[in-house]
């Protein structure tokens, strides 16, 4: 471990690192965004609904929140034994509509990417 620690101190010292231009609070033409797997929840944040501080919370975290937790309960509210998904209305409605806003937001927030540059 010490070996490798000096190396790393000479090689620190043998080529130092260049700092870059002061930071600056103006973003310029970045535009942070999350990765594709959040970009449903990033397009919420868009809509009028969802603004202002409430919004923001109720579009970020109680939204997403009640769908991953009516997730959890739906084998609860759905006790049909019958295992072709087919035959369970209630689990299968639910799995459409939850994937389905998944992806027309996700879609939406892809398309509306190209506007905003």
């Amino acid at each position: 471990m010490a070996v490798v620690f000096a190396c790393i101190g000479v090689l620190a010292f043998w080529e130092p690192v260049v700092l870059l231009d002061e930071a600056t609070p103006d973003p310029g033409d970045y535009h942070p965004e999350p990765e594709w797997y959040f970009l449903f929840i990033f397009q919420h944040l868009r809509l009028k609904m969802f603004s202002g501080q409430f919004g923001q919370f109720l579009g970020s975290i109680a939204f997403p929140g009640a769908l991953g937790v009516m997730l959890l309960l739906l084998p609860f509210f759905d006790r049909n034994p019958e295992r072709n998904i087919f035959k369970r209305p209630l689990a299968l409605i639910g799995w459409v509509v939850l994937t389905a806003s998944i992806l027309l937001f996700t879609v939406s927030a892809i398309i509306n990417r190209s506007y905003l540059d």
